[in-house]
C-alpha cells in the first residue's frame, strides 16, 4: 500500500508539474528539466540520510518521516499559478524531493525484513510492482483531473491535495506497522522449525 501511495502522489504530480511549466509558464523542454532539477538533486542528500536513520531507528520511523515531509511539500503546489515566481515553487520541489528518496530505502528495508529468508527477492519484486501500479494510477488520475477541472492550475491544486493525503495515509500506515513490531508488514512470518534430536534415555532407548 505504501508503495502504491508513494508513487501515485509523487509521479502523478510530477507529470502535472511538467505540464504546468510547459503550458502555463511556456518553458521549453530544457528549461522544464532544469526547473524540476532541485527535486532530483535531493536524492543525493536524502538517500544516505535514510540509510543512517534506518540503521539507527529501524525502517518504519524514517518511512513515516519521509512521507510526512512529502505530504507537507505537496501543499506548496497550492501556491502555483500562471504568474507565480519560481522561487515559491522551490519549496514543494525540494521538500518532496527529500521525502521520496528518504522513504524508498526505508520501505525496501522494511519489506525485505518482514519476508521469509527464501522470499526476499519476491518481496522486493512485489514492492516494485506496487510502485509501478502507483505510477499508472497517479498519472491517469491527475491527468484526468487536469483535463476536466476547468484549468491546468486547478488540476494541479486538486492533485496536490490528493497527493498530500496519499502521503499522509502512507505515513500513518508506516507508523502503525512500526508500532506492531518487525515482521508485520503483511507478509507471512517465516515458519519456525523445531529440530528434535534423539537423546539416549537412562534405559538405552532413544527418546
Amino acid at each position: 500500500m505504501i508503495g502504491v501511495l508513494l508513487n501515485l502522489g509523487f509521479y502523478g504530480l510530477l507529470y502535472l508539474a511538467t505540464l504546468y511549466f510547459q503550458q502555463e509558464r511556456a518553458y521549453g523542454p530544457l528549461a522544464t528539466g532544469l526547473a524540476l532539477l532541485p527535486a532530483a538533486v535531493m536524492v543525493l542528500v536524502a538517500a544516505p540520510l535514510s540509510g543512517r536513520l534506518t540503521a539507527r531507528f529501524g525502517p518504519y520511523r524514517p518511512m513515516a518521516w519521509g512521507l510526512l515531509l512529502g505530504a507537507v511539500g505537496f501543499l506548496g503546489w497550492l501556491a502555483a499559478g500562471p504568474g507565480t515566481a519560481y522561487g515559491w515553487l522551490l519549496f514543494p520541489l525540494v521538500v518532496t524531493g527529500l521525502g521520496v528518496p528518504m522513504t524508498v530505502p526505508a520501505a525496501t528495508a522494511a519489506i525485505m525484513e518482514s519476508a521469509p529468508a527464501d522470499a526476499a527477492g519476491l518481496a522486493s519484486a512485489v514492492f516494485n510492482v506496487a510502485r509501478q501500479v502507483g505510477n499508472a494510477i497517479g498519472v491517469a488520475l491527475f491527468g484526468t483531473l487536469a483535463a476536466t477541472g476547468g484549468s491546468l492550475v486547478a488540476g494541479v491544486h486538486l492533485s496536490a491535495v490528493i497527493a498530500s493525503a496519499a502521503f499522509a495515509l502512507g505515513a500513518l500506515l508506516a507508523w502503525h506497522t512500526g508500532r506492531r513490531g518487525p515482521g508485520s508488514a503483511g507478509l507471512p512470518a517465516p515458519p519456525v522449525t523445531r529440530h528434535q534430536t534423539a537423546t539416549p534415555s537412562t534405559n538405552g532407548t532413544p527418546s
